[in-house]
């Protein structure tokens, strides 16, 4: 109907009338996170991102490279060496391991900018390896109860998924402490258990690893509209 009243220029343009287009991938990121679909391999994956790179079906990265952009061991078990290194640089996965052996991590759509916001995203997800045994495929835990929460945005905290779905503080004294309770925000796993940890571990691990991908490339640009700051990925 948009062609035939104002023209077949106005389907092919980029930004008919200044509105913009929605792409596949922003589109697939207003549902909740597929998991019966599967990403491919893409030239260059680490192993550590060949992990997850299966879990990133239908999302903004599921074919782009990545690159490391926060290790902590490297550059400090700390909020302000997370912020520092992942903040405006959008859709991101996060991957640590326990001293108990679970792998676990999350994904973000929204990306991080440290300003206290509450960010919204049902296309938000947690996964866990939680004995560590990657011969397997991971467990994908997708955002339950809306789409509110998924992802708490401070600037004296580390990656916050929920109120309580996976929490690092990375505070003084919490430096490598590790918190997870699903159920809330992010789906139990298929054994009805209610965290990524491994056994022993329920409720704090005492981490050993902390990593961030994000997309390969430059940061994403950011203006303020109206009351609430956008980026050119939002």
């Amino acid at each position: 109907m948009v062609g035939a009243v104002f023209g077949k220029k106005a389907l092919q343009a980029a930004e008919p009338f200044g509105m913009k287009r929605m792409s596949d991938e922003a589109y697939n990121e207003q549902s909740v996170a597929t998991t019966t679909e599967f990403a491919v391999p893409v030239p260059g994956d680490s192993p550590e991102v060949a992990l997850f790179r299966p879990l990133l079906a239908k999302t903004r990265l599921e074919t782009k490279p990545l690159r490391l952009a926060y290790s902590a061991e490297k550059d400090g078990w700390n909020a302000r060496a997370f912020h520092a290194a992942v903040n405006a640089y959008g859709a991101a996965v996060v991957l640590g391991k326990t001293a108990g052996g679970a792998i676990f991590g999350g994904y973000n759509p929204r990306g991080w900018i440290g300003l206290g916001e509450d960010r919204n995203a049902m296309s938000a997800f947690l996964f866990t390896f939680p004995a560590g045994d990657t011969s397997r495929p991971a467990e994908k835990l997708v955002k339950v109860g809306g789409a509110g929460l998924a992802v708490i945005d401070k600037a004296e905290s580390g990656p916050l998924f929920g109120a309580e779905g996976l929490s690092i503080p990375l505070q003084q004294g919490q430096e490598r402490v590790g918190k997870s309770r699903l159920g809330s925000y992010y789906a139990r796993r298929a054994d009805g258990g209610r965290t990524l940890f491994a056994v022993g571990e329920e409720k704090r691990a005492q981490l050993v690893d902390l990593k961030v991908f994000v997309a390969a490339g430059g940061p994403e640009e950011w203006q303020l509209d109206g009351i609430v700051w956008k980026s050119s990925g939002s």
